[in-house]
């Protein structure tokens, strides 16, 4: 009796904690996904139009569920092909979203705040929040943009060129903090610069796509989050999840949310069909469904501390983390681990088969 007094009082204290979180980072409505991204995605200049001393921009734009307190974002551009000419924000003296809050903008034109890497140079543009302020998720918009020159142009063939502000290069100098100083789990997407000669622009990269996750075991009753990416071929595309073989009706989006309502394996898979008529098929992704206690997160047939630790472990994680990601722990299966998850459990705490 003693040790299920203190796994109560854990459960007690630990709920207090998750439930302030979540009354502070809950989103008012959904989206797809974290992800900081390049725009436009691809570049394409012809020599018949585009020559030496041409000028163009890109601009970085982000997407978050969360709160946010401050971002960074590090361009590393190819300085034999292009120079940096100006760079500022989108909305000055701030980007779209952060006006208002009393906020910093920071910005630097390549070589920047960081040292050349090879061929390398790199753009900087930053903003933080003027404490306690932050910016209430979900949040889309904007950030800051860079002109380029073309200061390299070959008389045949192409070259390519890629804008990365993924960790390949910039490692941890992109970054996202929640208001308490915490960096976000996020995707970054590149962009890329192509100059080809005056036989036309490069094939498209062949249309591909995978879901995640790839197989999954859940409880009766319980959702999953299923995620997708697409690469090559020609944008917009087109999304239809399949179940056991069968088109889902409402499932036409990049993101499914699968309801487990019977014991069963079922079979998930996704068909994506771009602008130019091309189509890809992801790999299938099994799920097993079975009845287990709401909170069960070990499978142990009982909710009960061990539960309460795995979930805390995990807390905060989204798929893409795999240092803490476990989906077993994502007990309504919205694909994070937050407050939500651990409600479940206190509401089972003590069900199930116990020794005496």
């Amino acid at each position: 009796m003693r040790i299920r007094a203190a796994e109560l009082t854990l459960v007690v204290i630990l709920l207090i904690n998750f439930t302030v979180i979540l009354a502070r980072a809950a989103p008012s409505q959904p989206h797809n996904a974290d992800a900081m991204w390049i725009e436009p995605r691809d570049n394409v200049f012809d020599t018949n139009t585009t020559s030496v001393g041409f000028k163009f921009n890109v601009t970085v734009a982000m997407n978050f569920t969360e709160d946010v307190f401050a971002w960074q974002g590090v361009i590393y551009y190819n300085a034999t092909q292009l120079n940096c000419t100006r760079v500022g924000a989108t909305a000055p003296p701030t980007s779209e979203f952060f006006a208002g809050f009393g906020t910093t903008f920071s910005k630097a034109i390549g070589p920047g705040s960081y040292p050349p890497i090879g061929d390398l140079k790199s753009v900087l543009a930053a903003e933080t929040c003027s404490s306690p302020d932050f910016i209430p998720g979900p949040q889309s918009g904007t950030l800051f943009w860079a002109e380029f020159q073309i200061k390299l142009a070959p008389s045949s063939g192409t070259f390519n060129s890629k804008f990365d502000i993924s960790r390949e290069y910039a490692l941890t100098n992109t970054y996202v903090w929640d208001p308490m100083g915490s960096p976000y789990a996020f995707t970054p997407i590149d962009g890329n610069y192509q100059f080809t000669n005056s036989s036309g622009p490069p094939t498209p990269k062949p249309l591909s796509v995978s879901i995640s996750p790839s197989s999954a075991s859940l409880a009766l009753n319980q959702t999953l989050l299923f995620k997708s990416n697409v690469t090559g071929g020609t944008e917009p595309y087109s999304f239809q999840w399949f179940l056991n073989n069968t088109a889902v009706p409402s499932a036409t989006l990049n993101n499914w949310t699968f309801s487990s309502m019977v014991n069963a394996t079922y079979s998930v898979y996704l068909n994506v069909t771009d602008n130019a008529g091309g189509n890809a098929v992801s790999d299938n992704a099994l799920v097993t469904v079975s009845f287990r206690i709401p909170g069960d997160v070990n499978g142990d047939n009982k909710v009960d501390g061990k539960d309460v630790a795995l979930v805390a472990l995990a807390f905060g994680s989204v798929p893409g983390d795999t240092t803490r990601w476990n989906q077993d722990t994502d007990v309504n299966g919205d694909g994070r681990i937050d407050g939500k998850d651990m409600v479940i459990i206190v509401r089972n705490y003590g069900t199930g088969h116990f020794m005496p």
